[in-house]
């Protein structure tokens, strides 16, 4: 498996609700950061590929000093049980790790990068993402990302 915890109690869990409640997004380490909109159950593969792209197109880090960071971890297992099994007889073998994200959460921050190039990241990484997202700036909303799948920015401006 890609990214998983070290150390773990239960391989099995009931999964939760996905939590609706909106968290106002804070920005830690960067300046500009990528925010989820709606709640998402993310897989550790998918977080995987995330860090995977994300650090091959900032290759240039040591010239221009760019860099990200991925406030996720995996955190929760998710068990299935093999396709063609009967119903009941416990909980299946381990499939993957998974988190849920809340709505309002910064999922990707960015420092050192200018804001085309981090509108473009934003981008790519929204499309792989199934909710819609939005970039933010400190404490200001620059770009509303409205639907996730769509090429077209909603450009909100707040000057």
């Amino acid at each position: 498996m890609l990214l998983q915890p070290r150390k773990f109690k239960y391989k099995t869990r009931q999964k939760r609700r996905s939590a609706s409640i909106f968290s106002t997004p804070t920005i830690r380490y960067g300046t500009l950061a990528l925010v989820l909109l709606k709640p998402l159950r993310i897989s550790a593969k998918r977080i995987y590929r995330l860090k995977l792209f994300l650090k091959r197109s900032s290759r240039r880090s040591d010239i221009t000093r760019r860099s990200f960071w991925v406030s996720i971890f995996p955190h929760l297992p998710l068990s299935r049980k093999p396709k063609g099994m009967r119903m009941g007889k416990g909980a299946g073998k381990l499939a993957t790790w998974y988190t849920q994200v809340r709505g309002g959460k910064s999922l990707v921050e960015f420092k050192n990068l200018r804001l085309g190039r981090a509108l473009y990241y934003s981008r790519q990484v929204a499309h792989k993402l199934p909710v819609p997202t939005s970039i933010h700036q400190g404490t200001t909303k620059l770009i509303n990302l409205t639907q996730s799948r769509s090429t077209n920015a909603t450009m909100y401006k707040f000057w």
